[in-house]
């Protein structure tokens, strides 16, 4: 790119394709920064962009999340009134959904004078991306026409909310109504064989892929193997795996050893890693699977092993993986190992503030849990609900009905809205301490309703503290509850 730069400067007046190539090259070269900064030069020359400029420009706005820049170029484009071009209208649209401003790009999509397949696509692909898979269906079936990029784009949006049932429904329709599917369609459809732990479905697609030739994508064949891993099947994803020999990549092996992480076969995990590295590198992903094998086996030697590896090897320990050691040591019971983890770090999030915080709790350290929030409230995280069930959980170990109340009152302050669990954690704070009173009034004053076990839990805090008249209220409440 340098020298394609000094080339280019060197072009007397470079002309609206010169401009395009550069921008587009930058773009392709991964530095989108770059690539905004050559579209924003054009405008001190007399050439007008092509509308594959105007694209490749705001593609490069959508992988910045640079919204500013992005409605710059919308000016730009309005005052130019090219805002009824395909090419520059669905690019617009797909940035204003990466900088999450989906009403933005509805809007766009809104005004456009004719609306061809790309920018219906984009939009439904644009409300599927975001969770709103029910505003997504809705434009899907208003669709004059549909590809297979349509179809994938709905199909992903059910994938992505783990909505299995709508998701496999909307397969059985797809195989009603087209006849060819392209490897992002397979690789969905096996991630919904593997979301409702159905191989036999996931079988049949197998059968379908290796016959028409797919399985030399390593996409579609990471997600066959992930499939049978998923749903339990590890003779099925060794076999298939050894196939792959000639094409697989790290992503296999990841798979591979989250399979086996997953099925609480850490062991199994080591020894497979032990063999892929005569093959490829290992990646965070890869420590994190095995991280979390060790921690879900309670595996805390195979586990130091594997933080020694991390070590010798010079491995960046970034957030993910520091985390995923934090959690393996808490789940192992060392906590003094994970505290030193997490004090290793340079920057601290709250993922890795909750897991140690949730940690302690998990040992039975509540009062150290309550120290480190107040370091984390130090270093200016702000705490999330995750956080604040952590605090309770502490509250309860040690006692703390007082602080655990206010802290429960004070949640408005993080903008942290109370869920069932923050609920559950108070009535178990108060039946285990037998603060009846503090109980008492919690229940009259709960904005939600209380499921059986709370009921249940407050029912038996009554008989232990001989409270008959909050015990009588919730017989009745149980009684309802069953018939």
């Amino acid at each position: 790119m340098i020298d394609a730069r000094r080339m280019f400067h060197e072009i007397p007046q470079p002309n609206a394709v010169t401009w395009n190539v550069i921008v587009r090259r930058y773009l392709d070269a991964g530095d989108a920064r770059e690539a905004v900064f050559m579209f924003s030069r054009m405008f001190s020359t007399a050439v007008q962009p092509m509308n594959f400029t105007f694209s490749n420009a705001l593609v490069a706005c959508s992988s910045l999340s640079a919204l500013q820049e992005g409605m710059q170029i919308h000016g730009v484009v309005v005052k130019l009134g090219l805002q009824d071009d395909n090419v520059i209208s669905s690019s617009l649209l797909n940035m204003y959904v990466k900088c999450d401003k989906l009403e933005d790009g509805s809007r766009v999509f809104d005004l456009l004078g004719s609306r061809d397949l790309v920018s219906w696509t984009s939009i439904v692909s644009a409300y599927a991306k975001s969770g709103k898979t029910l505003e997504a269906r809705k434009l899907f079936d208003k669709m004059p026409e549909r590809n297979v990029i349509s179809w994938n784009a709905m199909l992903a949006g059910y994938v992505r909310c783990f909505e299995w049932s709508e998701a496999l429904d909307f397969v059985y329709l797809m195989r009603n109504e087209i006849k060819y599917v392209d490897h992002v369609t397979l690789g969905l459809m096996l991630n919904v064989s593997a979301g409702i732990s159905d191989h036999e479905t996931g079988k049949q697609i197998h059968g379908y892929i290796y016959r028409h030739g797919f399985h030399l994508d390593i996409r579609v064949s990471n997600a066959l193997l992930d499939m049978y891993g998923k749903c339990g099947n590890l003779n099925s994803a060794k076999i298939w795996f050894n196939q792959m020999s000639k094409w697989r990549d790290k992503v296999s092996w990841n798979a591979l050893l989250a399979s086996y992480g997953h099925h609480q076969l850490s062991e199994q995990a080591l020894t497979m890693f032990s063999e892929m590295q005569w093959e490829t590198k290992p990646t965070k992903y890869t420590f994190g699977t095995l991280l979390l094998a060790c921690a879900n086996t309670f595996a805390l030697y195979h586990g130091k092993q594997i933080h020694g590896f991390i070590i010798r090897h010079g491995f960046q320990i970034d957030t993910i993986m520091r985390t995923a050691l934090v959690y393996m040591y808490c789940k192992c019971r060392c906590l003094e190992s994970a505290i030193e983890v997490l004090k290793g770090a340079v920057s601290r999030d709250v993922i890795i503030w909750n897991t140690i915080i949730l940690g302690c709790c998990h040992n039975h350290r509540g009062k150290e849990a309550l120290e480190l929030f107040v370091m984390m409230e130090a270093e200016g995280v702000k705490p999330d609900h995750v956080t604040l069930k952590g605090i309770l959980l502490a509250c309860v170990e040690e006692g703390l009905v007082d602080f655990g109340t206010e802290c429960f009152s004070l949640s408005s302050k993080y903008n942290v809205l109370p869920r069932l669990e923050h609920y559950n954690c108070m009535i178990e704070l108060y039946s285990r301490h037998g603060s009846m009173h503090e109980l008492e009034n919690f229940m009259r004053t709960m904005t939600i309703e209380p499921t059986l076990p709370m009921l249940e839990r407050v029912l038996d805090a009554c008989q232990k503290n001989e409270w008959s008249r909050l015990g009588e209220c919730i017989t009745e409440k149980i009684n309802a509850f069953k018939y």
